[in-house]
């Protein structure tokens, strides 16, 4: 924001440059039309790695298809980090019978903490990396999706940025936001990855796994919002009390 008070300041004699310059639909915002879809990736990758804060909400809905009785699971997760070193990672559970299962993945400065209500206590892990990778497959990819984006040097695996033989596919809506849609090989599947149009940021993920007599259709959505004040509850560890 400093850097766009400088240069109005320079060209505060242009009002309608200014003007320009502020809106949302600046040459900038137009020029985004035309970019490729590597380059959507890129800048998808440059938002995500240059934020100094992030938070979402969004959910996983898995898609039971070909079995005997198709159904379908939603588990809900919410994501809250700031740098350099302050993450919080929840996602919830329901079983078939209805039972509500949470899963928390904390970290302040070095020390990493997880919680888990089928495993009984707060237990301390050596990284965050490594309390990522416990959550991972039961969060649906939640857990990892997103915060290898932010911090890449970090949390290993595959990345979206990873995904090859990308091309564009018609935009969408998602949640309200326009979105490009780019689809690509993502650990040896092909997903579709749909990415804001103003700031870059995902929106929705969607990829299908085929196994012998079934198949699954996983669609993750996501309601982010970047580079604003995260309030300080967000961010605490908050186990629930044991009952």
């Amino acid at each position: 924001l400093m850097g766009n008070t400088g240069r109005l300041g320079v060209l505060s004699a242009a009002g309608v440059l200014a003007v320009a310059l502020l809106s949302p639909f600046s040459a900038g915002a137009q020029d985004a039309t035309r970019l490729s879809a590597q380059e959507i990736i890129g800048r998808m990758s440059k938002a995500y790695s240059g934020c100094a804060s992030y938070r979402d909400t969004g959910v996983v809905r898995i898609e039971y298809l070909g079995t005997v009785v198709e159904h379908t699971e939603e588990r809900p997760f919410a994501t809250a980090f700031e740098r350099p070193d302050c993450f919080r990672f929840e996602f919830e559970e329901t079983n078939p019978l209805g039972q509500a299962s949470r899963y928390v993945v904390w970290r302040l400065g070095d020390r990493v903490k997880t919680w888990w209500d089928i495993r009984p206590g707060v237990q301390e892990a050596p990284s965050l990396h490594m309390a990522l990778a416990g959550a991972t497959g039961v969060s649906g990819g939640s857990a990892h999706t997103i915060p290898a984006l932010l911090l890449p040097q970090e949390i290993s695996g595959r990345r979206l940025t990873g995904m090859s033989d990308l091309e564009q596919v018609a935009d969408a809506e998602v949640g309200g936001a326009s979105c490009f849609c780019i689809e690509g090989t993502y650990a040896n599947m092909r997903a579709t990855v749909c990415v804001g149009k103003r700031d870059f940021l995902v929106r929705r993920v969607s990829f299908e796994r085929t196994f012998p007599n079934f198949r699954t259709r996983y669609t993750t959505t996501y309601e982010p919002v970047i580079d604003e004040p995260v309030a300080p509850e967000l961010l605490e560890f908050r186990p629930p009390t044991p009952k």
